[in-house]
């Protein structure tokens, strides 16, 4: 019995890990989307950028130059308190991320395996050169 209820206690952890999972890649996709922005040549840009989110702001809101100013300063304070905030929980986050990553990867096949390490390297790609992009000023 206790086997059972051990084995019913991993799959549900597994499913909401890997439900977890999708929803952040669901989320992070519809993040890119949002913040695309439509080039003059009519192609979309997918590049985010600290500087052109403020641009973004002041045009859509029709900002006096003193407002996007003020803006930008307030959202500079707001990352570095996310920052802050974020430095002693990564860890664990970091943590919660590498065993869903094994537990998945324990479910795969070698093909299957192969094909979510490059899934994975993919979007951390993408997540660093976005994590970069939106640093620069």
């Amino acid at each position: 019995m206790a086997a059972a209820a051990s084995s019913r206690s991993k799959s549900v952890a597994l499913a909401f890990l890997l439900g977890a999972f999708l929803t952040g890649g669901a989320s992070g996709f519809a993040a890119g989307r949002s913040t695309a922005t439509t080039k003059k040549d009519g192609s979309v840009s997918r590049e985010y950028t600290y500087s052109s989110m403020v641009q973004e702001l002041a045009r859509e809101l029709t900002l006096s130059p003193e407002q996007t100013a003020a803006v930008d300063s307030i959202l500079t304070w707001r990352r570095g308190r996310y920052d802050l905030i974020m430095l002693p929980i990564r860890p664990a986050l970091d943590s919660a991320r590498d065993s869903a990553r094994t537990l998945i990867e324990l479910r795969l096949d070698a093909a299957q395996r192969e094909a979510f390490i490059q899934l994975r390297n993919r979007m951390s790609a993408q997540s660093d050169s976005a994590r970069a992009a939106s640093r620069e000023r």
